[in-house]
């Protein structure tokens, strides 16, 4: 009994969390700042530009100087003091159109990068873990990565109707294969570590690994995964939007640049300027700003810092207590049971 006891405890200790890091340490503060440091100029200014878009669409009703979907001055008005960007065809202001605009790119691009990461991660760690759920799984993301990714929206969206809500379920329910092999490949990855291989032995189920070890380990790549899914999803916003798929009523730069295409006389008149550049180089900003971040996080150091020689000092060494031998009780000194059990004269 006291030999099951000890190794129950034995157990319990290696499936124990290990010790929370002290980040008010000195040192950890100087390593994260350290790191910090280390990433690239490009990296910053990609995420300064993507800051000013995102309160470009938060505050925008407070920043547009005007309605974006009332007329509120003559038609082609070029750049002045009462209109920055001048007005369109009907009148209405470029730039509170433009400033709507990144509202809408942003609401699409976080609906379809929360959707697209949560499926790119249950999936990958269902292929991960279980061979049965493996083959039909990546077979289907290997299916949806050889179709052509436009043309499938186009049909899609042609089928189902144009709303900003179905756009948003289009993107994300078919934007998640590569991402789902990728956290299937590290899942396989940290599956072979010996520790995890213990957990397993020792009875862990799937869940369990899943939330503790193989969940953990997939984190990193998070930050990248949704970089890369909001520069897909306002490029494909404002593809379909052009391309007259949106939801009608709905401003977005690419419904401003289908707008501005339909006039056949664009180009042979002196206001292409102010109708076309402003929503254009606004999607060609953005989305160089998130290929700079995505690659400012691709070349960083790891995302926690290492262990100092102050906080390992103050840190307990071992994580898990010895295996408690063969026939003798834990808890007590191997002095005391050689004396105990030593013949008395």
């Amino acid at each position: 009994m006291a030999e099951r006891t000890g190794r129950r405890q034995w157990a319990s200790s290696l499936h124990a969390d290990p010790a929370p890091r002290d980040w008010s340490h000195p040192a950890q503060h100087t390593a994260v700042g350290r790191r910090l440091g280390t990433r690239p100029r490009l990296f910053w200014l990609g995420g300064g530009l993507l800051a000013v878009a995102c309160v470009m669409a938060l505050f925008g009703p407070w920043l547009a100087p005007y309605d974006p979907a009332l007329s509120v001055g003559p038609p082609l008005q070029p750049p002045g003091s009462g209109h920055p960007l001048g007005t369109n065809d009907i009148g209405q202001d470029v730039l509170s159109q433009l400033i709507a605009g990144a509202r809408t790119s942003l609401i699409v691009a976080l609906g379809v990068a929360a959707i697209s990461a949560a499926l790119s991660w249950l999936v990958g760690l269902a292929a991960g873990l279980s061979r049965r759920l493996e083959a039909p799984l990546i077979g289907l993301a290997d299916l949806l990565l050889a179709l052509p990714s436009i043309p499938l929206y186009l049909l899609i969206v042609t089928l189902i109707g144009p709303s900003q809500t179905n756009l948003i379920l289009t993107l994300g329910l078919l934007s998640w294969p590569a991402f789902a092999r990728v956290v299937r490949s590290v899942v396989i990855r940290v599956r072979a570590e010996p520790y995890v291989e213990a957990a397993r032995a020792l009875g862990g189920s799937n869940l369990h690994l899943a939330r503790l070890h193989l969940l953990p380990a997939t984190l990193d790549i998070l930050p990248t995964k949704v970089i890369l899914t909001v520069r897909f999803a306002i490029f494909a916003e404002a593809t379909l939007a052009f391309l007259g798929l949106a939801q009608s009523g709905t401003v977005s730069w690419g419904s401003m640049l289908s707008w501005a295409f339909s006039d056949p006389l664009l180009f042979a008149r002196p206001v292409w300027p102010w109708l076309v550049l402003p929503p254009a180089l606004a999607i060609a900003v953005v989305i160089l700003a998130t290929t700079w971040v995505t690659t400012g996080l691709q070349h960083a150091p790891a995302t926690h810092p290492p262990s100092t020689h102050a906080e390992t000092a103050d840190r307990p060494l071992a994580r898990a207590a010895p295996l408690p031998a063969e026939g003798n009780p834990p808890g007590e000194p191997a002095a005391e049971r050689s004396r105990e059990r030593r013949p008395t004269a």
